[in-house]
């Protein structure tokens, strides 16, 4: 199935105008794995600039499969973990690439108590090595839902999830290796700085620029569920600042299980995430200075009143930024993006790109762009499968018009629920 979707272009006096030719064109939609093969959450990473989709297969034997695309179709699914590993965990694994260099991070009950293994790749992930442990071997611990990033060098940044065995007192550590993986340096605790605790099934996320390291979670103070950053300045030794990046408290008995991702962005953080604090379950975005960590905007994307958004995710290539997540706004879950082509104040709304010949929910979706192709996976419950589709742009120009502008946002809530920053933004 291919589909065209054509920038649409809103004149208003108060807003810049894009003036394209271009056109976003999506290709077939392939089903990546389905059936005996498993349909465990893809996730999605270049590897020498082709797509790699690794996922969960749930049943028994349990493993972790993958699929890479050869120039011309994908390959049969294929195991890269070895038998009695035993990955667990609704929220993982997941993946990260560099040139041939793959690092996958997961959950495993193989151990006494479940634990955090990593496996790596050197080419591409065609084969991959054993399990190398990144939590600690401590039986007081028990250790879920890992992240990773690949820093500067090409070693491998962990951030995860440490309980007691009675899953209290949770903890958000990040952990670092030195030498690509083989070993780990001893994990720090992230979120230290942050009043509360963090949100004991809300996974966390990185984000590294150079040296500094920004450990993106959601906190928990008596049920008040916002979304917090810390950071780094010396290679994760320590992380004193912190800052809740949040406008409205979002209260809510229980968790959200879904937590804050982010990018570098020039000069500045570029993070999403789902809040329910205005009364109406979102995705918001938010522009956070690296420096001191204050935000100066959130903002929503596609804000459908009634409706439940969550599970984003993003990319970004200079200023062509793509952001992906999935809501029920036709009361079947679906899988939607924005994006812009010149920096995030051009954002687009909502727009499908799920296959629309199978009826049924589609969850989970993860996305990647380089080399002006999106690349984008989702779970298709309908079919009980993987799905693939690729975007690309066409090679016309467009030129970006600015009007002179004088802008008064006002922030309020009509509800009388805490608002945080300033009433009002006099933008000139």
């Amino acid at each position: 199935m291919k589909k065209i979707l054509s920038k649409i272009i809103f004149i208003t006096l108060s807003l810049p105008l894009l003036v394209s030719a271009q056109s976003l064109n999506f290709g077939n939609t392939y089903t990546i794995s389905s059936g005996a093969d498993g349909y465990g959450r893809p996730r999605i990473a270049l590897t020498n600039n082709q797509p790699i989709i690794i996922w969960r297969k749930d049943s028994t034997p349990k493993t972790i499969r993958a699929s890479k695309w050869d120039g011309t179709s994908f390959s049969m699914p294929y195991d890269i973990t070895a038998a009695g590993v035993l990955p667990s965990s609704w929220d993982g694994p997941e993946i990260a690439a560099k040139g041939d260099t793959v690092y996958l991070v997961f959950a495993s009950t193989a151990t006494t108590q479940e634990s955090i293994m990593l496996i790596r790749s050197f080419d591409g992930g065609n084969t991959f090595s054993d399990t190398i442990r990144v939590s600690e071997n401590n039986p007081a611990h028990k250790y879920r839902m890992g992240n990773i990033k690949i820093d500067k060098d090409g070693h491998p940044i962990v951030s995860y999830m440490q309980y007691l065995l009675n899953f209290t007192e949770p903890k958000q550590m990040v952990n670092r290796s030195i030498n690509y993986g083989d070993s780990f340096i001893g994990s720090v605790e992230g979120s230290e700085s942050a009043p509360g605790e963090p949100c004991d099934c809300c996974k966390s996320s990185l984000i590294l620029d150079n040296n500094d390291i920004y450990l993106l979670f959601r906190n928990n103070i008596n049920n008040e569920r916002n979304s917090y950053i810390s950071k780094s300045t010396d290679g994760g030794q320590t992380f004193n600042l912190v800052a809740d990046l949040d406008d409205y408290d979002w209260i809510v008995n229980g968790c959200p299980a879904t937590g804050p991702l982010g990018i570098v962005n020039g000069d500045s953080l570029l993070i999403v995430r789902r809040s329910g604090g205005t009364g109406n379950d979102e995705i918001v975005y938010t522009n956070s200075n690296k420096l001191d960590l204050n935000s100066s905007y959130n903002r929503n994307i596609d804000p459908i009143i009634g409706k439940i958004q969550d599970y984003p995710d993003l990319t970004l290539n200079g200023d062509t930024i793509f952001i992906a997540w999935q809501d029920n706004r036709n009361n079947i879950p679906d899988c939607f993006f924005s994006y812009s082509l010149n920096g995030i104040e051009n954002l687009s709304l909502g727009n499908t790109f799920t296959d629309t010949l199978v009826f049924g929910a589609k969850l989970n979706p993860d996305l990647v762009f380089k080399n002006n192709n999106i690349h984008l996976v989702y779970n298709d419950n309908g079919s009980n499968s993987i799905k693939y589709i690729r975007g690309s742009f066409d090679n016309t120009s467009y030129i970006y018009e600015h009007q002179n502008k004088q802008e008064l946002l006002y922030n309020f809530d009509l509800l009388g629920r805490k608002i945080k920053k300033p009433s009002f933004l006099f933008k000139k």
